[in-house]
């Protein structure tokens, strides 16, 4: 976790999508969770002030700023175009769990769909050495978005309640929930097998992949009025 303070700053340039964001608002503090991908071929790595300021701005939550952070690298396939490939390295995709939080916000207001938000910036802490691409091993994310039916005892079932985290996007026109199943640290090239089983299981309840949501009514919305805050 990092602790920094930085007025919004500059962005560089476009590198980043943001994705799904839960917002919350407490009195002149906002907290805010959502994913980064990155269509260029950068990534996040401890992530700095002046590339975070950029992401609120993108999203166009509230103002005010950011004063500490935390990120979490991980592959999913819901971000891919594909979840049936038989190459491992096409089936996962590369991402950053973001969780933050803002002081000193001075109006607030629901975001108003799934994404993704383009996003400019770089990251400070981001080298070469690091990879843009799923290594063999690392931490895998099933995500699902609801769709006719809202029945997840089969993954409740599967995980024992444990790992499993329940979104619900609380946006204007109607909630979107999510499913995220944490699978933990997998060998990919051995692991396609088995995340393909899960997502089988998920189609007829969820949708897996973010083309699908993006297509879908409730991932777009007009966002909510601002809320002064005093």
């Amino acid at each position: 976790m990092h602790e920094e303070s930085s007025e919004f700053g500059s962005i560089e340039s476009a590198n980043f999508s943001l994705w799904s964001p839960v917002c919350r608002q407490d009195g002149s503090d906002v907290s805010c969770r959502f994913d980064v991908t990155s269509p260029e071929f950068l990534g996040i790595n401890q992530a700095d002030s002046q590339l975070l300021q950029g992401f609120v701005q993108a999203m166009d939550v509230c103002t005010g700023t950011v004063e500490k952070w935390s990120v979490q690298r991980f592959v999913t396939p819901y971000y891919t175009y594909s979840t049936d490939t038989e190459n491992w390295q096409d089936a996962f995709r590369l991402a950053w769990r973001v969780t933050l939080s803002i002081s000193g916000a001075s109006r607030y207001r629901q975001c108003g769909k799934v994404g993704p938000y383009p996003a400019d910036g770089l990251d400070s802490t981001w080298t070469d050495e690091l990879s843009i691409l799923p290594l063999e091993q690392e931490e895998v994310v099933i995500i699902a978005n609801e769709g006719p039916v809202r029945d997840i005892s089969f993954l409740e079932e599967r995980s024992a309640g444990r790992h499993l985290e329940e979104i619900e996007y609380d946006f204007p026109d109607s909630p979107v929930r999510q499913v995220r199943y944490h699978l933990g640290a997998m060998h990919l090239p051995t692991s396609i097998d088995a995340v393909r089983q899960i997502l089988d299981q998920c189609r007829p309840r969820f949708m897996v992949s973010h083309s699908s949501v993006a297509a879908g009514r409730s991932a777009w919305q007009v966002p909510a009025g601002w809320t002064e805050i005093r």
